[in-house]
C-alpha cells in the first residue's frame, strides 16, 4: 500500500496537490461480472475521503456539528478488477461554500481514471437540523487543498 501524500508533504509545496493512498482490494469486491462491484467502489472513495480528511486535520470531533452527503454524482469510467493492480485513490476539495463543501474522488487502476465523484457535505447542527458555516479553522484546512474545478 502507497504512502498517502497530504499538503505537509506534497510533490510542489507552492501548488496544491490531491491527497493520494492505495486502498487494499478484497475478493469479495468483486461480482459475477469479474469487476468490483459499483456500490463497492463507492466505499472505497469512501474510504479514501476518511483518510483525507483526517490527513487534513478537519474531523469534526464536536458534537454540534456533524457532516452529512447532501448529494452525489458519480460516473463510473472504466472497471476495477480484483486481480488487477493496486486501486490508487485521489481526492480534493473543489469547491468551499458558507455551510458546504464539494470533495472529488478519483479511483485509479493501471494507469487510468476508473471512477469519477464528487460528493457535496453540508455542515449541520444535529440538534437544529439546521446547516452551520465552515469554521474558520476547517476554511483554511480546505483551502490548502482546494483545487477548483476547470470550466
Amino acid at each position: 500500500m502507497t504512502q498517502p501524500t497530504t499538503p505537509e508533504t506534497p510533490a510542489d509545496a507552492g501548488t496544491p496537490t490531491p491527497f493520494e493512498v492505495g486502498l487494499q482490494l478484497r475478493w469479495s469486491d468483486e461480482d459475477r461480472y469479474g469487476h468490483v462491484n459499483n456500490a463497492r467502489l463507492l466505499t472505497l472513495a469512501e474510504e479514501a475521503r476518511v483518510r483525507a480528511l483526517a490527513a487534513w486535520a478537519t474531523t469534526t470531533a464536536s458534537p454540534d456539528v456533524q457532516r452529512v452527503v447532501r448529494s452525489m454524482e458519480v460516473q463510473y469510467e472504466a472497471p476495477v478488477v480484483y486481480a488487477g493492480p493496486e486501486v490508487t485513490a485521489r481526492v480534493w476539495i473543489l469547491r468551499i461554500g458558507r455551510t458546504s463543501f464539494t470533495l472529488r474522488h478519483e479511483l485509479w487502476q493501471d494507469g487510468r481514471r476508473c471512477v469519477l465523484c464528487d460528493a457535496v457535505f453540508v455542515q449541520v447542527d444535529p440538534a437544529a437540523g439546521r446547516p452551520v458555516a465552515v469554521s474558520d479553522e476547517e476554511r483554511a484546512a480546505f483551502e490548502r487543498v482546494l483545487i477548483p474545478a476547470e470550466d
